[in-house]
């Protein structure tokens, strides 16, 4: 009997151990999908920086969670002089949930920065449309997404985000100026197309065409999971507002992040409470980055 009890206790040790390397060591691809139809196969077998974002219902993309704990923040301090300001962040958009968004931040009179991919369909140019409309702001998360490609050269990076800027423009009439970079700007998950250095020589172009990149102080955290605790995402963003006076907050506009959606409406009124008050990004806004070149 105590050799069938260690036995098991083998086991269940050898399963757990298994399940925390493929949630931490593997980059997990979501697709925009229901989370209860992604398996622990698909997510293994999902290679970081596969995915096609060419329209809302196919996109798949890198969770910025599992690069962000390998950030560091080596630029120098920026303090806002106007009081307590929030810029509230959405990654990866458009998706179904980009309406839903939109009209949460209108029930409270706030404005929001969304970091678009492209989606070249009518569903998307219409999202695009809505959110400018709405008195929002657009900024550049490259077209495709796909770290294998946007991060091969800084060439392959520009081409992506110009091909991305021509949609736009062609779509609600400017070119944005403002850019995150998938993983942010110094995620390491670059390295394997374009080796050690790559983020450095990408940042560095990108200044060079006119371009001012965010990444983000605050992270809803709501990229670690499939689908996270609503709870944690609240507590995730007001423990880390916690001392500053400018955040930029980073959340994702993704079709089945559901507690995203009912978490925002109390991150909003809790740091409207905290003192906080809403702008949406501009080039010449406070900014945060991992990575100076």
């Amino acid at each position: 009997m105590g050799s069938m009890i260690r036995i098991t206790g083998l086991l269940v040790t050898m399963f757990l151990s298994g399940s925390s390397l493929i949630g931490c060591s593997t980059p997990e691809l979501h697709k925009r999908k229901d989370p209860k139809s992604v398996s622990i196969e698909t997510l293994q077998l999902s290679p970081a920086g596969t995915g096609k974002t060419s329209a809302p219902s196919t996109a798949t993309y890198v969770d910025d969670e599992i690069v962000e704990t390998q950030h560091s923040y080596t630029g120098p301090p920026h303090i806002s002089s106007s009081g307590k300001i929030a810029y509230l962040t959405f990654d990866d958009g458009p998706s179904e949930s980009t309406s839903k968004i939109l009209h949460i931040l209108k029930r409270f009179g706030v404005t929001a920065t969304f970091f678009v991919v492209g989606a070249d369909t009518s569903e998307g140019r219409a999202l695009y449309k809505q959110i400018v409309a709405e008195g929002h702001v657009l900024g550049n998360h490259t077209y495709s997404h796909d770290y294998n490609r946007i991060y091969k050269s800084p060439e392959a990076f520009m081409k992506d985000v110009h091909r991305l800027d021509q949609l736009l423009e062609e779509t609600v009439g400017y070119r944005p100026d403002i850019l995150r970079f998938p993983g942010g700007s110094n995620n390491h998950l670059s390295w394997k197309p374009g080796g050690r250095g790559i983020m450095s020589k990408v940042a560095s172009v990108v200044k060079k065409e006119g371009y001012q990149y965010f990444d983000w102080n605050v992270s809803s955290t709501d990229a670690a999971a499939p689908v996270q605790d609503r709870e944690m995402i609240i507590d995730s963003v007001l423990s880390a507002s916690r001392g500053k006076k400018s955040i930029i907050v980073l959340m994702h506009d993704n079709t089945y992040k559901t507690t995203t959606l009912e978490a925002l409406p109390i991150v909003i009124k809790k740091l409207q409470a905290a003192g906080f008050h809403f702008e949406k990004l501009k080039k010449s806004s406070f900014t945060f980055q991992f990575l100076e070149p």
